[in-house]
């Protein structure tokens, strides 16, 4: 396991045993300490499955957004736009994976 999975994991361990401990040491009632446990539960949950979106998953749902679906060759041209306009504001490392993302070609007249 890496460091960052190491840590990961130990963050939301910590973090679901907060609201038990809470609970106990507080002497909350269940009705106040389930539905906290449960929230932090779900958030868990919804990190692990999902993840953290990427700059170029933002530029997908734009895209999706205003009506250009996958397989739809102005996708792959306003792609390459949003790609000119990200790279213009200085990050040239997001610009070339929105690229290599939506398959636009590198320079476009």
């Amino acid at each position: 396991m890496s460091k960052e999975n190491r840590i990961l994991y130990g963050g939301l361990a910590l973090a679901l045993a907060v609201p038990l401990v809470l609970g106990l040491v507080l002497d909350w009632p269940a009705w106040v300490t389930v539905p906290l446990f449960a929230a932090v539960l779900f958030g868990i949950y919804q990190k692990l499955m999902h993840g953290t979106r990427t700059p170029s998953d933002h530029v997908g749902v734009v895209l999706d957004k205003i009506g250009l679906y996958a397989d739809n060759p102005v996708r792959d041209l306003t792609a390459h736009r949003f790609a000119k306009l990200i790279e213009a504001a200085g990050n040239q490392r997001v610009a070339d994976e929105v690229r290599q993302k939506f398959d636009a070609p590198r320079s476009l007249r």
